[in-house]
């Protein structure tokens, strides 16, 4: 079933700028980037590749270096695919931070990484000033909006009118130099800065342009957030590298909205979560809707419900496929071939990709529907956690990155996922580390112990649950807690339910037995 896919393609030794510029050379007309927050406003791929190189040159004269780390913090827009590649343009690492995050997790993000600068909107700025006078390593702050900016800091649209245009990403080693550090849980612990090099997220960019078959004559409709690896590589990066046109959304819109988005510009590719599809499973509108042009929808982020998956395709006659990725593998690492769709599996690994389920107390190799962790290789494989060796010696075991989760294989080849062996949580497509919300509850001076596990939610996949230790007798409730480890987290990371307990069951090393508690819930 490999013959599905190319087994091998050809990824030329570039930097991660090589396709806007070369989409810029082929096409320099066409429009790229079509924005329906600003009434439909286009921008072609000459308009793109010319301005971030103006970005370029504007950030190496007020003092950016190569290798400097800038966070770029927006919403999607496209100022935030300017920044992208005009900090790659100039040399630099981007950090991606989320736009949903509170205080402490961009904090976090800033000193794990030692950022010099950051690019950011005037909105951020204003909820969240105190993040930029807590963190004292910014050698610039750069503002999207309007009027005169506070004073020190620049206005970003006063970068695109030069007087430089520089590429620095010219000549580079591709397969050593970092391009992008994402936040993952990866398989235990703390959010890890994770090292994806320009020949990682390359790679992945002609491994999706290949399987997904895009072109560009094909429309994709971006409402995924670019700071998430999903959106930054599946749908603003593939559409770049195949010369696509991209319609940006800036926000999730109630779906009467966004279905309309379908209605003004006629995608042909849909790359999105499983909620958004429930959503769109339940409208009223949806089977009465033209989608014949809509090739098929890809969905990936969180497990997606074969009922789902059959109900849309039946309701609309578009097929819907589930993928597989993590933010380690920059992300995708399977996919199911358009003429063979499998409902319920990720599907087949891409071209230059390895899988085997394996035994995770042995380390064996499993045969066909045995049950073991999913190792996967191939060139989108990150290079390691930044400053981290020990996690990486973990988590990369002779090129293999070892996913954390369980899964099982069928005679042919496509993988089914079946549950997780690492106790991230994943709610509405994003990551939720347990060990960061216990942190917090455990820094309040009435909890004695807890524990933070996910509950299954028809919804959301999972939500984060709290079960508490309490000192003593003292009057706290469950909305007391709730709200105590809210302060400061995204609102997916806040707690659904508190549960008190005696006890936290755990094993003689100290770990959290988190099964048993997961198992008490349901």
């Amino acid at each position: 079933m490999k013959d599905l896919f190319t087994p091998i393609i050809n990824i030329p030794l570039e930097s991660l700028t090589f396709p806007l510029r070369q989409s810029a050379q082929k096409y320099p007309r066409k429009v790229a980037v079509v924005e329906p927050e600003k009434s439909g406003k286009e921008y072609s791929y000459q308009w793109l590749d010319e301005n971030s190189s103006f970005l370029a040159g504007s950030l190496a004269n007020m003092g950016m270096g190569q290798g400097d780390r800038i966070a770029l913090w927006m919403k999607n827009s496209v100022e935030y695919i300017l920044s992208y590649y005009g900090i790659l343009k100039a040399g630099g690492v981007v950090v991606p931070i989320s736009t949903h995050y509170g205080k402490r997790e961009v904090l976090h993000q800033l000193m794990e990484t030692g950022v010099v600068g950051i690019i950011t909107t005037d909105d951020l700025y204003n909820q969240m000033g105190n993040v930029f006078t807590e963190f004292q390593g910014f050698k610039f702050i750069i503002l999207d909006g309007k009027g005169n900016p506070p004073l020190g800091i620049v206005r970003f649209s006063s970068l695109l009118k030069g007087p430089d245009r520089l590429d620095r990403s010219i000549g580079i080693d591709p397969n050593e130099v970092v391009a992008v550090l994402p936040f993952s849980s990866g398989t235990t612990g703390l959010p890890k800065g994770v090292m994806l090099t320009h020949l990682n997220i390359l790679s992945n960019l002609y491994q999706l342009v290949q399987v997904h078959e895009i072109s560009p004559r094909d429309v994709l409709l971006n409402q995924l957030p670019f700071f998430h690896i999903y959106g930054m590589t599946v749908l603003m990066g593939t559409s770049i590298l195949a010369s696509a046109m991209q319609v940006v959304v800036n926000r999730f819109r109630p779906i009467d909205e966004f279905i309309s988005l379908f209605d003004n510009y006629k995608p042909t590719l849909f790359f999105t979560v499983p909620l958004v599809l429930q959503e769109l499973c339940h409208h009223p509108r949806v089977p009465h809707m033209d989608w014949s042009h809509l090739r098929y929808i890809n969905v990936g982020g969180a497990p997606l419900s074969p009922e789902i998956q059959k109900k849309f395709t039946e309701m609309t006659g578009v097929p819907v496929m589930q993928a597989y990725g993590l933010t380690e593998s920059s992300p995708t690492t399977h996919v199911n071939p358009i003429r063979k769709i499998k409902v319920g599996s990720i599907g087949l690994p891409l071209p230059d990709t390895m899988d085997k389920i394996v035994d995770p107390e042995t380390g064996m190799e499993l045969k066909p529907r045995e049950v073991g962790e999913l190792w996967v290789r191939g060139p989108q494989v990150m290079k390691g956690y930044y400053n981290n060796p020990e996690a990486t010696k973990q988590t990369l075991v002779d090129g293999w990155l070892r996913t954390g989760d369980l899964a099982w294989k069928d005679e042919e080849g496509y993988v089914y996922i079946i549950d997780r062996l690492k106790e991230v949580i994943k709610c509405k497509g994003f990551q939720v580390p347990p060990a960061e919300i216990e942190n917090i509850l455990l820094d309040h001076p009435d909890i004695k112990d807890a524990a933070v596990v996910g509950e299954s939610h028809p919804e959301y996949g999972e939500v984060p649950v709290a079960y508490v230790v309490l000192r003593n007798k003292v009057n706290l409730t469950p909305e007391d807690i709730i709200q105590y480890a809210a302060k400061g987290l995204a609102n997916y990371k806040r707690l659904a339910k508190v549960v008190f307990t005696e006890a936290i069951p755990r094993s003689p090393s100290g770990k959290i037995l988190r099964r048993l508690l997961k198992n008490s819930l349901s």
